[in-house]
């Protein structure tokens, strides 16, 4: 523009049909084409910023979204945290020796029940019991004094339980639908949900759905005694494989535990956090014959 200026200054200084007056007619009229071009540009590169704003925005919108933690909702709001597992507890119960440091304990309930009758000392050997061991790890099976808030709650509890440590000191547990969570996490283990005989909801059913078909299991409440079919509330055991809990915050001197078979053993989700100092000892195993 400033070389068109020049040439045109020079142009009219050599020609009289040309003046000043003319030659800024001739620029402003070449101005006044070139604005819109520039608006045309102007608009090009807001358009594309809004864009990449728009993209921006999307994308911190959906990624905070599924970072949200929400421990006190409803299931499925808990972010994708990574599972916790225990890799080191197994289901099955080993055969051990009895030590100066431990004893034997004699145990008749099915709350531990995986299936196989399982710490069941009717049915299998004694129970060897470590005393006064240190560590309490997550997937122990402690023997405990029963506190006296469940005692008084049912009379019938023995003084002594069992039951596996699912929360340790400091931790918060909340169970949704019938899976734990500790801090917020998944509880990724065999002991990490519902389960009834060892099974998860799914396969409780299906095992259901097959024994119905056999005829060995029914499902109708009006069949009579004798014909020893077995029976099963349907109805109750959904409720059962979607029992939910509210957070509890364990305190510093206590653990959380809860037995294998939900539905047949009393735990913390009747009386809370067990302090440790009511912990006996942890179940090693079956004694050997």
């Amino acid at each position: 523009m400033n070389k068109f200026k020049r040439d045109l200054d020079e142009f009219v200084g050599e020609s009289p049909r040309f003046n000043e007056p003319l030659k800024r007619k001739i620029l402003n009229d070449m101005k006044k084409e070139q604005r819109p071009a520039n608006r045309f540009a102007d608009f090009k590169y807001a358009a594309v910023l809004m864009l990449l704003l728009t993209v921006v925005t999307t994308f911190l919108v959906l990624n905070m979204g599924e970072n949200n933690t929400d421990p006190s909702g409803p299931a499925g709001t808990t972010s994708e945290l990574p599972a916790l597992t225990d890799p080191d507890t197994v289901p099955e119960i080993e055969m051990v020796e009895a030590k100066e440091n431990t004893i034997l304990v004699e145990w008749g309930s099915d709350a531990m029940d995986r299936g196989n009758h399982d710490y069941d000392t009717i049915t299998n050997s004694s129970l060897v019991v470590e005393m006064e061991y240190e560590e309490v790890r997550r997937g122990d099976v402690v023997y405990y004094k029963t506190p006296v808030s469940a005692i008084n709650k049912n009379s019938n509890l023995p003084e002594y339980y069992i039951a596996r440590v699912v929360g340790l000191p400091g931790e918060t547990v909340v169970i949704r639908e019938g899976q734990i969570y500790v801090d917020d996490k998944k509880l990724d283990t065999f002991y990490g949900a519902a389960t009834s005989l060892g099974l998860s909801k799914d396969e409780y059913f299906k095992m259901v759905e097959r024994n119905v078909e056999e005829g060995t299991l029914t499902t109708d409440i009006e069949v009579s005694e004798e014909e020893q079919i077995s029976w099963v509330n349907v109805d109750s055991m959904k409720e059962y494989f979607a029992t939910s809990m509210e957070p509890v915050k364990v305190s510093n001197e206590a653990v959380f535990v809860l037995v294998d078979q939900w539905w047949r053993g009393t735990d913390s989700r009747d009386f809370g956090e067990l302090p440790l100092e009511a912990v006996e000892g942890k179940v090693l195993g079956y004694a050997k014959d």
